[in-house]
């Protein structure tokens, strides 16, 4: 197991799982890339074509306002955790599948997080969403940012878990080992066994992890401008023991707005630029920790304050 650990550490940039003992402990046992078994079953399934693209994906919950949930890199909607039936206890959630993942098969074309967000801004369109809150977890999360920068009249309200702009975001320790990323090292493990159990073709998930590698090391990022200029109410969330640097969340926040106002008693309050740190929370259990994750949610995208 050892000689695979700089490649399964780059993953986990991208939503993996504890693989070793010493991840299992820190995470306290909890792999988010394993399906969740108290996932409950859709209200509704299907695909929407989308830019050449047949996008699966799933309502949960049909009493309250819509909301889209993006899943993070080499995910599927049953790996969401128990963060999805949260939210669906209160809003109409659409948990797509982005390019490549799960049952939403590629094309021929490189992965991109500016074609990710093109996809769910046409999804949104064409399901007559818009404008729509939205929730996204670590690659989830930076789509989910350029949704909001590139297609502006798609989003109501933006949720960001576990994700930044920066494409040095995520610890240098991490970042060294996504060169070496490969379908064999991931064999036998749950990230391919997630895939697995709902791809139309099993056998493209090593294209799936060659195309997660090459975008990757092209960059996937986004520029400070674009942040700069996203309109809608932001709160921006990270684990303060998770992979992405919690510093270099709040330099996002800093840039979108937050905290930047001076005064006799420190910055004013701005409803519309949120910021927070999760105590004890890791990038491999934060989906779990619902316990805190919702009070934040729900008092950030309630209806009542818009």
């Amino acid at each position: 197991m050892r000689n695979i650990y700089p490649a399964l550490i780059a993953l986990a940039a991208l939503s993996m799982p504890a693989l070793t003992p010493a991840f299992a402990e820190d995470a306290g046992g909890v792999e988010p890339v394993t399906t969740f078994e108290a996932m409950p079953e859709p209200a509704h399934s299907g695909y929407e074509t989308v830019n050449g693209l047949e996008m699966y994906y799933q309502v949960h919950g049909e009493d309250g306002p819509p909301l889209i949930l993006l899943h993070g890199g080499l995910m599927t909607i049953e790996t969401l955790g128990p963060l999805l039936p949260a939210l669906a206890e209160t809003r109409t959630v659409y948990a797509v599948e982005l390019e490549g993942h799960g049952r939403t098969r590629d094309l021929d074309r490189p992965l991109s997080l500016r074609q990710f967000a093109d996809d769910v801004a046409g999804f949104i369109t064409q399901q007559g969403l818009d404008p729509v809150d939205v929730v996204g977890f670590s690659m989830g999360g930076a789509t989910a940012l350029g949704l909001a920068a590139h297609h502006p009249e798609t989003v109501n309200r933006l949720a960001v878990i576990s994700a930044s702009h920066q494409e040095d975001s995520i610890y240098g320790s991490v970042r060294q080992g996504w060169p070496h990323m490969s379908a064999e090292m991931l064999a036998d493990t749950p990230m391919e066994a997630a895939y697995m159990a709902v791809a139309p073709e099993p056998e493209r998930f090593k294209v799936l992890v060659d195309k997660i590698r090459a975008a990757m090391l092209s960059g996937m990022g986004w520029e400070d401008d674009a942040m700069r200029a996203i309109d809608a109410p932001t709160l921006l969330i990270v684990g303060d023991t998770d992979i992405v640097q919690p510093a270099k969340v709040l330099e996002l926040f800093q840039l979108m707005g937050g905290a930047t106002s001076d005064g006799p008693m420190g910055p004013q309050v701005n409803p519309d630029r949120q910021f927070a740190v999760l105590p004890g929370a890791t990038h491999y259990d934060i989906l779990y920790r619902v316990d805190m994750l919702m009070p934040l949610l729900a008092s950030f995208l309630s209806p009542e304050q818009d």
